[in-house]
Formats: structure tokens, C-alpha cells, sequence
């Protein structure tokens, strides 16, 4: 049975302090939906997949399966825990160097990874991505992989020596790497510059750092 009102308070959850836009552009939650659910408007839930998408440490995957009906409470069982290593910092403002020593452990529950994956944490230096909410000492939580689609945030590594965390747009044959604040201008490369660019994962979600 779809709880509506308890799924409402878990969306507020993980928003935090975004808008409906901010929150629908960094998940692909339908902007229009999204408020229907705010206001109680809707009586079926989201799918599990756009339920994945959403989840985070503020609200779990299962926690949101389970208000929407798709898994029963009472046969629920605990989560469990991975430690995933924090492997030095990124930069989110001009390109610096990622240094891959290890700083420490974040837990993580075993619903956010995959056993097809490697995943690790960035902290995250200057201020380009704060309209999407990462903050300098910010926890990046990255699946490393080699692409990513348009749109998502990701790490990237330029000329083999220097990393950046920005949002990815592939357009007209261009590569573009955005910042999330416009006092920083976008990095275009063409076709002919992919060479340059290596990704090395995607952001999955944020540890905020007070």
C-alpha cells in the first residue's frame, strides 16, 4: 500500500533545502510530479527505479520501497554496511590534482553498491558545483566508470595529470564540462580534443561536511 503522506515527509527529507527545480535537475524527478506528491495529489507511487535515483543517505532505497508498497515492512531486515575509502580530494573549481591516498573510510549501505562496481569518496576543494549543492569538504560518493550520460556529474581527468568535478554535456559533437556556479565559465572540447578527457566515475550522491 502506497503511504503517501509518509513517502511526502521522505521527499522533504532529501530535498533538504533545495527547490523542486534544483531537486528535479540533479535526480530526474519530473518537476510536475514532484510537487503533486509534495501536495498529496498523487494516490500511485514512482517506480523503483526512479526511486533508486532519488535515494540517499538522508532516506534509503528500501525505506522509500517500502511507503510505496513494494516491500513489506514486517519482512524487512536490517542493512548492512561497507566501508568505502576517501581517496584524497577533487577539485570543483579550476582542475587540481586528485590525490589517491587514503584518508580515511566512509560507511556505506550495501543497497547503494553493486558487486560489478568499484566505488570510492572524493573530497571535494573550491566552489564551482555549490548550486548543486557540493560544498568544498563535501564527500563525493563516485562508481567509477568510463562514461557517463549528459547531464550527470562526474570526475574527470584532463591532459592525464589533472582532475575536476563537474557537470558532463555532450552537445552537437562538443564535451562540455558546466559548473554549478556562474562565476565560473564552462570547459569546451571538441571531437578532436576526447583525447585530453578521461572520466573516471560518477557522482552518486553528497556527504555534507559541516
Amino acid at each position: 500500500m502506497f503511504q503517501k503522506v509518509l513517502f511526502k515527509e521522505q521527499l522533504q527529507k532529501l530535498m533538504g533545502d533545495s527547490t523542486t527545480t534544483e531537486f528535479a535537475e540533479r535526480t530526474g524527478f519530473n518537476r510536475t510530479y514532484l510537487s503533486k506528491y509534495l501536495n498529496l495529489r498523487l494516490d500511485r507511487p514512482p517506480s523503483p527505479d526512479l526511486l533508486k535515483s532519488i535515494a540517499g543517505p538522508q532516506v534509503s532505497y528500501e525505506d522509500l520501497m517500502i511507503s510505496c508498497g513494494y516491500l513489506p515492512a514486517e519482512t524487512f531486515s536490517p542493512s548492512h554496511s561497507v566501508r568505502i575509502p576517501i581517496l584524497g580530494a577533487v577539485h570543483a573549481g579550476l582542475p587540481a590534482f586528485a590525490v589517491e591516498n587514503i584518508e580515511g573510510y566512509e560507511s556505506v549501505d550495501t543497497s547503494e553498491v553493486s558487486p560489478c562496481h568499484s566505488y570510492f569518496y572524493l573530497r571535494v576543494q573550491g566552489d564551482s558545483m555549490i548550486n548543486a549543492r557540493i560544498y568544498p569538504n563535501d564527500l563525493v560518493f563516485v562508481r567509477k566508470q568510463t562514461d557517463v550520460e549528459s547531464g550527470d556529474i562526474a570526475v574527470v581527468i584532463i591532459d592525464n595529470d589533472t582532475a575536476t568535478l563537474k557537470r558532463v554535456l555532450k552537445k552537437d559533437g562538443l564535451f562540455i564540462l558546466q559548473a554549478e556556479n556562474p562565476a565560473y565559465a564552462p570547459m569546451v572540447f571538441t571531437a578532436k580534443d576526447a583525447d585530453r578527457l578521461q572520466i573516471i566515475g560518477k557522482v552518486l550522491h553528497v556527504k555534507f561536511k559541516l
